[in-house]
């Protein structure tokens, strides 16, 4: 079985910045298939009850109705694992933070802090629902973020997400370090 990729980030120096490339991890390839496969199995026969007049009975269209929501959930949980997945580079230097190409000054942003995934439950279920809680399992280990906090009110800025819990760990502590340096130098 081919594993998903892990994150990870390289922290280089640029005159007197420092640049964070960071590489999420990919979506587990598993639950991508299964949130298409669900939202074909039941997206698809839905369109075909939707398209045909003759099957807009009570049943009929309820049972589309229920395979609508089944497709919605679905397509709730391919955004929510492609969210955040996008390569980021951050730049510290004397000045502030920029992520996104937003510079933000040192006097406008507090303390960081890394967002760990909820644990979902341990349930060594047997067959097909094993399987499913196992695909999730490993989708969920990549959702860590790492969040910085603002002065100003605004929402937490998203640094880094769709990390393992080690590389945000290690992304946190380099972040840490790297803006010490600032402060030591300012």
């Amino acid at each position: 079985m081919r594993r998903t990729e892990t994150s990870r980030f390289t922290t280089r120096t640029e005159g007197d910045a420092t640049l964070f490339d960071i590489r999420p991890a990919r979506p587990e390839l598993a639950f991508l298939a299964a949130a298409f496969l669900l939202g074909g199995l039941f997206g698809l026969p839905a369109l075909a009850v939707l398209l045909n007049p003759a099957r807009h009975d009570a049943l009929s269209l309820g049972a589309a109705g229920c395979a609508l929501a089944v497709l919605a959930l679905a397509v709730v949980a391919l955004r929510r694992a492609l969210r955040g997945r996008a390569p980021r580079r951050l730049r510290m230097d004397a000045r502030g933070l920029t992520v996104a190409g937003r510079w933000l000054p040192w006097s406008s942003l507090g303390a960081r802090q890394v967002e760990m995934p909820t644990a979902g439950r341990a349930m060594a279920a047997p067959g097909i629902h094993g399987l499913a809680a196992a695909i999730a399992a490993r989708q969920r280990a990549a959702e860590a973020r790492v969040v910085q906090a603002r002065l100003d009110g605004a929402e937490p800025l998203l640094l880094a997400g769709g990390l393992d819990a080690g590389t945000a760990e290690r992304l946190h502590a380099a972040l840490d370090l790297a803006a010490g340096c600032y402060f030591r130098a300012g």
